[in-house]
């Protein structure tokens, strides 16, 4: 039986979902412009990909990391996120970000909103709202990268996919090649989500949703500017980042915290709330399951998120405003008429008690550590000419070199992977000098990277490798302030014969 038989409609106007609509706009405008720079070197990255478009045109390459597996199989796996930043580059990097955080953002919040909606949850504006009372999804949430946007299509795709919506279920296909690297990951495991919901349920198979999802992925590869390199990228990300790399834990690759697990003690000074409706939706959509699947299939692909997010940091995204969307559902039918406000009312309460960290930190630039200051960047814009090519000690501040320093030609971006993927024999080069420090280390980085700049963060590991560069006595120290560093090698010494 559906839900809409046995819900009394509670959806409201137009003019109340138009204010709410406008509601997280504004929300998301003020905590967009709560933090004075972006949260995150990806964004800097992703910003100068949209500004190269805007001068370039649709990229087939990526020549501005030259070790990296995309310099000449180049796939923008986040190709409508980056046009979202092609008209704004006139507003600067800052409030650029800040304009697509919010049209991120107010997308997955009006999302959730529009689907508890159609599903006549009661208080569906609120219930839309109770993620952002976990801080650190609020801290996730507040990072503009391109699984904001992955966050919305995953929940149209559960919702449509359910509901036999097939319009919406296409268009949601048809984009999620063209918006996010996991694009038929993440819809495949909401797939095995409702399917395994309607086999409790004893719904029948219907062929229809399927078709149209696989259809829908199918034509967005199909028109995707790099459609072939997409497919082996998307490999590379789940094969080889994910699980060889990030699950394997391969000591030689710094793959950064977002692919870490939480600890216990995170649990529970942030999550603990967000567990306890996880939970609670889990026995509910069981108890309810004779009489809908949706309630069940939301749970289980809250479920399978969770375990995720138990490896993994970065599916909390998805796991937390899919907890909000089970328990809304689940409890659609009870007698509990202000749950979602007093849900509410307890998160926020529990966070401003145990877990206020993340809600500070967005505004601190003490984690930014890829941020360059702008004097900075006109002592390294002066000394590296347009057109150098720069040797890294790192992948995670790239992004800010492209940004701050456009028109050189960097090591990796995004992932170090990316290196190894292109050359293993190279990368391990790369790891072994900056492990080691071996006395010629000045020779290696000239030689074997074509480099004449170096540009490093100030890490106390690698200070053996600072101290070998500037044991050369053609290495120049050019600048260093305790957080940056840059050095000049020299023009590349002449090979002498026998």
């Amino acid at each position: 039986m559906s839900a809409k038989l046995i819900i009394p409609s509670c959806c409201g106007s137009r003019w109340t979902t138009l204010g709410w609509i406008i509601f997280f706009i504004l929300l998301v405008s003020v905590l967009q412009w709560y933090i004075p720079y972006p949260l995150d070197d990806d964004t800097a990255y992703h910003f100068s990909v949209g500004q190269l478009m805007a001068r370039d045109g649709i990229l087939h390459s990526f020549p501005w990391t030259r070790f990296s597996w995309q310099f000449d199989h180049y796939a923008d796996k986040e190709f409508l996120f980056h046009l979202l930043f092609v008209p704004l580059g006139g507003l600067g990097f800052v409030n650029a970000s800040r304009v697509v955080g919010v049209i991120g953002g107010a997308l997955v919040l009006t999302t959730l909103y529009l689907v508890l909606r159609d599903e006549r949850v009661r208080y569906a504006g609120i219930w839309a709202l109770l993620p952002l009372g976990a801080s650190v999804f609020a801290y996730r949430f507040a990072q503009v990268r391109p699984q904001l946007l992955s966050i919305a299509l995953a929940l149209i795709v559960l919702w449509a996919y359910s509901r036999n919506r097939l319009r919406i279920l296409a268009v949601a296909a048809f984009l999620y090649p063209l918006t996010y690297v996991a694009f038929w990951q993440i819809p495949l495991i909401l797939v095995v989500a409702v399917e395994v919901a309607r086999v409790f349920t004893r719904e029948r198979f219907c062929w229809k949703p399927a078709a149209t999802l696989v259809a829908g992925i199918i034509a967005g590869v199909a028109l995707h500017p790099n459609a072939s390199n997409l497919l082996a990228i998307n490999w590379i990300h789940m094969a080889d980042i994910l699980l060889r790399n990030a699950w394997g834990a391969k000591v030689e690759f710094n793959m950064g915290e977002e692919f870490d697990p939480f600890p216990l003690i995170t649990w529970a000074q942030y999550l603990a709330v967000t567990v306890l409706m996880a939970g609670t939706a889990l026995l509910l959509a069981w108890r309810e399951r004779t009489k809908d699947s949706f309630p069940l299939a939301c749970a289980l692909a809250m479920l399978i998120f969770w375990l995720l997010t138990m490896r993994t940091i970065r599916f909390l995204e998805y796991f937390v405003p899919l907890s909000s969307l089970a328990l809304a559902v689940a409890t659609r039918s009870l007698a509990l008429r202000f749950l979602a406000p007093s849900l509410l009312g307890i998160s926020l309460f529990y966070t401003l008690t145990t877990g206020t960290i993340p809600y500070r930190n967005l505004a601190s630039y003490d984690l930014k550590n890829w941020y360059m200051e702008p004097d900075v960047a006109r002592i390294f814009a002066r000394e590296i000419p347009v057109g150098a090519k720069v040797f890294t000690t790192g992948w995670e501040y790239t992004g800010s070199l492209l940004l701050n320093l456009p028109d050189r030609y960097y090591m990796v971006a995004l992932d170090p992977t990316l290196l190894y993927k292109r050359d293993p024999l190279l990368y391990d080069v790369w790891y072994r000098t900056l492990l080691d420090a071996p006395a010629d280390s000045a020779q290696i980085v000239r030689t074997r990277f074509d480099s004449r700049f170096v540009v490093a963060q100030d890490y106390q590991p690698l200070w053996p490798f600072f101290s070998a560069l500037q044991s050369d006595p053609t290495v120049r120290l050019l600048f260093a302030n305790g957080k940056w560093l840059l050095f000049d090698l020299g023009e590349q010494r002449p090979v002498t014969g026998s």
